[in-house]
């Protein structure tokens, strides 16, 4: 996919300096997460817009602190909002290749024991492994493996490779550690002479069996979260905002009581539910 305008003058700008900067994990990354885009020119766009970032935070900041009047402790918490700006923004670009791996590694193996009854059934019709992924690549309520069988298809379809290093190659690129498994089975079976059919019908009781385990331990790990989401950051934060301003009250310095208030309340209550969000996404199966 050719790059949009403008990935093209971020590329022009750093991309010489950038493509010293590519590793092998960042291209493993782009290429598991199906994105797109040249090493070198991913790190060119992640530059830029981290320089970006840091500029519009740095500018509002200083808008803040000539048009309000902030004493000097919020001027110096205030701070900090362009330089975790600036860090957030360069970390999470750099991290989306692999987030995105992952997430379609979840989604792999989320569809593959449904998959993987689809592909036994095709089997045992007497359908021929090209078949069954050419078939499979059709079909969309598959989700992402939908996209590997895709991947497999065109090495053999487009590029003329045989079926065994067609799925080879693919088993160098999925992010699916299950996926992959799957497929170097099927290249042992090959190889040594044994049955697809058998293969595939076992693997699918086998990945139906741990899916069900799975999704029961997801259940239960989600019902603890919600027990420590309504302890911590519900009743425990409303405690604190009934607390303080009875301590205002008594307190002969409520000044110390409110600025407290404003950095629970701006501060400590987003980074709480944020982290319960961040937690329950990484659980989540469906990614």
């Amino acid at each position: 996919m050719p790059l949009n305008n403008y990935q093209k003058m971020c590329y022009k700008w750093f991309g010489r300096t950038a493509e010293g900067s590519v590793s092998e994990k960042l291209k493993d990354d782009l290429e598991k997460a199906h994105m797109e885009i040249r090493a070198g020119a991913y790190i060119s766009y992640t530059w830029f817009n981290t320089i970006l970032a840091a500029g519009i935070s740095t500018v509002i900041y200083f808008l803040m602190v000539i048009f309000l009047s902030l004493d000097i402790f919020l001027i110096v918490i205030l701070a900090v909002i362009p330089i975790l700006t600036t860090v957030i923004v360069y970390f999470s670009f750099l991290s989306m290749p692999g987030s995105k791996a992952k997430a379609r590694a979840k989604k792999i193996e989320l569809h593959l024991p449904y998959a993987l009854n689809f592909i036994s059934a095709m089997s045992s019709a007497g359908i021929t492994p090209t078949e069954i992924f050419k078939s499979l690549s059709k079909q969309k309520i598959y989700g992402e493996i939908q996209e590997e069988a895709l991947w497999i298809y065109r090495d053999i379809g487009l590029l003329g490779r045989d079926v065994i290093t067609a799925i080879k190659t693919n088993i160098r690129r999925t992010p699916s550690e299950k996926f992959k498994e799957f497929l170097q089975g099927a290249i042992v079976t090959v190889q040594s002479g044994g049955a697809l059919k058998r293969y595939f019908m076992a693997k699918a009781d086998q990945y139906t069996r741990e899916n069900r385990i799975a999704q029961k331990q997801l259940i239960e790990s989600l019902g603890i979260m919600a027990e420590a989401y309504v302890t911590t950051a519900v009743a425990g934060i409303l405690l604190i905002i009934i607390i303080i301003p009875l301590l205002m009250i008594i307190s002969s310095a409520p000044k110390s009581e409110l600025m407290f208030m404003y950095v629970i309340v701006f501060f400590i209550c987003p980074m709480i539910h944020s982290a319960f969000a961040v937690v329950l996404s990484g659980m989540s199966s469906r990614g």
